[in-house]
């Protein structure tokens, strides 16, 4: 390519309506010569050539993932986690309810992807959520930006790590550790370690395929699971809502469903840095439905199970009291091995951002070979991220309470509210190198909507983080340490 002329051709290529797009092409500096378009440099682009140079050489090298295999990493994301609670989530919202709310809430989360996928082509040299909020509302949207995101990052990796230990106890017990789920934990935790030093996205391509093998194989058993055995506290559940006599707890219920379809699906988290893996970023539209798809064909296997046990079963589906989840029992295995298995790419996937980030922080010229020399100091970088999470796994009280909170101060926000946000603020303020244009309806329309279910998610999921502690009929086990070094329990 002719020095220069990078601009048009990236116009001509990413085939959007771009506000700067279009000066280009009116700009009386383009003129057309022996087949070529060839640029004058305008002032308000010289300022950009040096990053895009860097990004253009950048993307040659990073072009390696396929639309299916992209749309295959956001869904199991947290499906791992996901598919374990989306009975809890049908049986506390109803048969239909709970599928329209799934609807509602997935179509709303691949919409709020989109508009940063729009801004990601906008600054195509953004890696994190942090820099698509620095380009539009300066340094408070990069602090807002990483403090969501990565924050999310920081603490779904303890409950990671505690789904892992739990899944390891549930093919076995250890000779020696009894009931103490912490010392499973400690078992899991280096090969957690290891996997935080995949680095990309593109060495964690073969992982998400065995997590997508491993996700259907959780709602395979479970389905297989509901119609073997019964369930001999059967409440039937209904189309809308929950049988619950007391009105508050039939809210918070409620609200529990909401708070699993809010987390259950987050494309949000992966758009910016794994659009960028993609020879054309704008096929990432594709994943995204693809995902989503395969998100909606998980609560429907959720609505197959709450048919056959009611309304009343686990948070997670393998504490609902039913002969099937008993400890040598060959669907118990095969269930918790495969929750092991996809829970060990979850905290892979959560490591991947959160490792690079710290990286760059840290060590900004940092090679990135796979010398030992490298091998070893790319450990130390992630070594702090992952003490944090093996100390809150086993030190927080309740995992499921570090959930709810960690889904509700951080998980609608990426997924809706700050997407909706920026992109409003770059149509009607402009950002960096683009000026201010005037939204259509269809944009209005799609901002409003991801936005107020944004709102709606957040408001849900406090009420159901505040709501689990409240009634004591919800409320989780509280306890840190084990037998022989109990260090507090209520």
């Amino acid at each position: 390519m002719q020095k220069g002329t990078w601009c048009t051709c990236t116009c001509i290529n990413m085939n959007i309506s771009h506000p700067l797009c279009a000066r280009l092409f009116r700009s009386p500096g383009l003129f057309r010569s022996n087949g070529n378009l060839i640029r004058r440099a305008g002032p308000y682009l010289k300022a950009m050539e040096g990053a895009q140079d860097t990004t253009l050489l950048e993307r040659e090298d990073t072009s390696y993932m396929g639309w299916i295999h992209a749309g295959i990493t956001i869904f199991c994301f947290a499906a791992p986690s996901a598919v374990m609670a989306m009975p809890f989530a049908i049986g506390n919202a109803g048969f239909l309810g709970g599928m329209i709310l799934c609807l509602i809430v997935t179509g709303a989360s691949i919409l709020g992807a989109k508009l940063l996928l729009r801004l990601k082509l906008l600054y195509p040299d953004c890696k994190t959520f942090g820099d698509i909020g620095f380009q539009v509302l300066g340094t408070p949207g990069k602090i807002w930006g990483n403090l969501i995101q990565l924050g999310n990052f920081c603490l779904f990796m303890p409950c990671a790590l505690r789904f892992c230990g739990l899944a390891l106890k549930g093919i076995g017990n250890f000779p020696g550790f009894d009931e103490c789920v912490d010392y499973y934990v400690f078992v899991v935790a280096f090969v957690c370690l290891v996997t935080t030093q995949v680095r990309s996205f593109k060495n964690a391509q073969c992982f998400t395929v065995l997590s997508l093998a491993c996700v259907i194989g959780m709602v395979l058993s479970m389905v297989y699971a509901s119609f073997r055995y019964e369930n001999p506290h059967k409440i039937p559940a209904m189309w809308f809502g929950n049988p619950e006599p007391e009105e508050g707890l039939r809210l918070i219920r409620l609200a529990g469903g909401c708070s699993i379809a809010a987390w259950a699906f987050i494309p949000g988290f992966l758009t910016v840095e794994l659009s960028s893996c993609l020879a054309e970023p704008s096929e990432f539209n594709k994943s995204l439905l693809l995902a989503g798809a395969l998100n909606v064909l998980g609560f429907c296997a959720g609505c197959v199970v709450i048919a056959r046990w009611g309304y009343k079963v686990g948070e997670v589906i393998a504490v609902t009291p039913v002969m099937a989840w008993t400890p040598g029992l060959a669907v118990n295995s095969v269930f918790n091995a495969c929750q092991l298995g996809g829970n060990f790419v979850s905290y892979m996937l959560d490591s991947v951002p959160l490792g690079r980030f710290c990286q760059r922080a840290w060590a900004p010229d940092f090679k990135d070979t796979w010398s030992a020399g490298d091998i070893g100091r790319y450990l130390t970088y992630t070594l702090p991220v992952f003490a944090f999470a093996l100390t809150l796994s086993v030190f927080t009280p309740s995992i499921n309470v570090l959930l709810d909170f960690t889904t509700a101060l951080t998980t609608p926000w990426v997924s809706h509210v700050y997407p909706a946000v920026i992109y409003w603020r770059l149509k009607t303020r402009g950002g960096i190198n683009v000026p201010p244009q005037p939204m259509t309806i269809k944009e209005k329309l799609i901002v409003s909507y991801v936005f107020l279910v944004g709102c709606l998610a957040v408001f849900a999921c406090f009420v159901k983080a505040i709501g689990f502690l409240v009634f004591e009929e919800l409320r989780p086990k509280f306890q840190v340490g084990c037998d022989g070094w109990l260090l507090w329990k209520p």
